[in-house]
């Protein structure tokens, strides 16, 4: 299969077809804004702030 990134979750593991439907869904929901953390423009979920890659250093303790 294909591999799929996006900036909501990052790279996906793509090991079904409701994997497939599930970051095609995703893409619909998300809209054009800019990262908090990074200042990035990126496409992301009405309801998150973050890009994966932020989030991502958020969670492992980073300072950011």
């Amino acid at each position: 299969m294909p591999s799929y990134y996006d900036d909501n979750f990052g790279h996906y593991k793509t090991e079904s077809e409701e994997d497939v439907e599930f970051y095609h869904r995703v893409q619909k929901e998300s809209v054009w804004k800019k990262c908090e953390e990074c200042g990035r423009k990126v496409k992301l979920r009405p309801d998150y702030g973050y890009c994966n890659s932020c989030a991502t250093k958020r969670e492992q303790g980073f300072d950011i």
